[in-house]
């Protein structure tokens, strides 16, 4: 039970780390557009969210192919590379890349759009933090996990929304989330190292 509590919380924290950018570009994109769009943003969000976890479990599962585990735990220093680099140098300007994006696409599918958008805003970023993480699993612990996330997809289209009626919201979420990013990246990033044992592995070499 205690085991599962973990999975629940630690689905949900990793998601919504990942979750702040797109969540801020999706309120936007709710200001910008009538309502009569926005169903194509909930949808194309949802496909385009679902999309990353699925490349995720993907490299995940080859990933699980390579004989030496603990190498593979080393993937835990790349939460934590992308929480330094988050504390040290910031994040994109999405709002210029949602404007460009928008501009070069504005004759065709805002449900293209959206998905293109949800997959690519920090889509590298994503899979490198889901990737290990799905690793860490057991295969009743990944269907867990898997489910929370897709809650987790669903309540973030409802919050964008939410957020979008709330003047200026969207702009305090982007000021600090890079902070919260970094924080939440190299805590996950040290969580993995110490937990697959790979720290005290590489000690005992030296």
């Amino acid at each position: 039970m205690v085991n599962m509590f973990s999975v629940i919380i630690n689905s949900t924290v990793i998601y919504w780390a990942t979750a702040l950018d797109l969540l801020i570009l999706l309120a936007i994109l709710y200001v910008r557009f009538d309502k009569k769009s926005h169903l194509s943003i909930t949808l194309g969000q949802i496909i385009g969210s679902f999309a990353l976890v699925v490349v995720s479990l993907f490299f995940a599962v080859i990933l699980k192919l390579v004989p030496e585990e603990w190498i593979l735990d080393l993937l835990g220093l790349i939460p934590l590379g992308l929480g330094i680099k988050y504390l040290f140098f910031g994040d994109d300007d999405d709002d210029e890349e949602l404007d460009e994006l928008l501009q070069k696409r504005k004759n065709k599918s805002l449900l293209g759009t959206v998905i293109i958008i949800s997959f690519a805003s920090c889509g590298a970023d994503n899979i490198a933090l889901f990737t290990p993480f799905f690793m860490t699993l057991s295969a009743n612990n990944l269907l867990l996990s898997i489910i929370i996330f897709a809650l987790n997809i669903l309540i973030l289209g409802l919050l964008g929304k939410t957020i979008a009626k709330i003047p200026h919201l969207h702009d305090v979420l982007e000021k600090y989330s890079r902070w919260i990013l970094a924080f939440v990246y190299i805590i996950l990033g040290i969580m993995v190292l110490l937990e697959s044992g790979t720290v005290s592995k590489i000690l005992s070499f030296l």
